[in-house]
């Protein structure tokens, strides 16, 4: 293979998000006339996406600070009520697999996690996974790409990455990946051929 890994983000590759419905839904439930605005903030912590703190300690935030009034269950819906699979996406990565090493390195937590694996009917552990909450890191990191190359056992110079998120291409440029923005999925089909990449049998991408 020309490359020894070909890893991929999450979320705006294989699994679309509306982060606005996100946060229009949970203030929904909220008394606090602000929460909206405050709930934007939240997405600034990257302690849920770490795994530093379980995501239960958010619901309980937000029924404390912004009167949140939907139990841990209805939380857990609405907190996942913007994902959705991009079936054309999976099904091209998955054909990609076939004759290539393809990898995930996502920014997630655990219950976004086990939704994305439920709503994709678990073709997602199909690939081998870099997750945030588990590894303690996330993108844009330096630190975290080392750590991802270092856990998968390969050279970043030999690694191909794609993102949809300019300063996580750019970052993992820095820890000496190949990296390229993702923007749709014609284009990395095209961008794929150039570098002779294979993704099913008789043809590249």
């Amino acid at each position: 293979m020309m490359y020894q890994a070909l890893i991929f983000d999450v979320g705006g590759v294989i699994v679309g998000h509306d982060n606005a419905r996100l946060h229009r839904t949970l203030a929904g439930r909220c008394t606090a006339p602000d929460a909206y605005d405050r709930l934007v903030a939240h997405d600034h912590d990257r302690r849920f996406t770490t795994g530093e703190l379980a995501v239960e300690a958010l619901h309980r935030r937000l029924a404390d600070e912004l009167g949140y009034a939907g139990d841990w269950s209805m939380f857990a819906k609405d907190y996942c009520s913007h994902l959705w699979i991009e079936q054309d996406m999976l099904a091209f990565l998955e054909a990609l697999s076939a004759h290539n090493r393809v990898e995930l390195f996502s920014n997630t937590n655990g219950v976004h996690w086990a939704h994305v694996r439920d709503i994709s009917a678990g073709r997602i552990d199909g690939f081998v996974q870099h997750l945030s909450h588990e590894i303690g890191m996330l993108k844009p990191d330096v630190e975290a790409f080392a750590h991802v190359a270092e856990r998968a056992g390969v050279e970043p110079g030999r690694c191909l990455f794609f993102d949809d998120v300019m300063a996580n291409v750019e970052a993992a440029r820095r820890a000496g990946f190949q990296a390229e923005q993702f923007t749709t999925q014609a284009a990395l089909a095209e961008l794929l051929a150039t570098r002779g990449v294979k993704w099913r049998e008789g043809a590249h991408a």
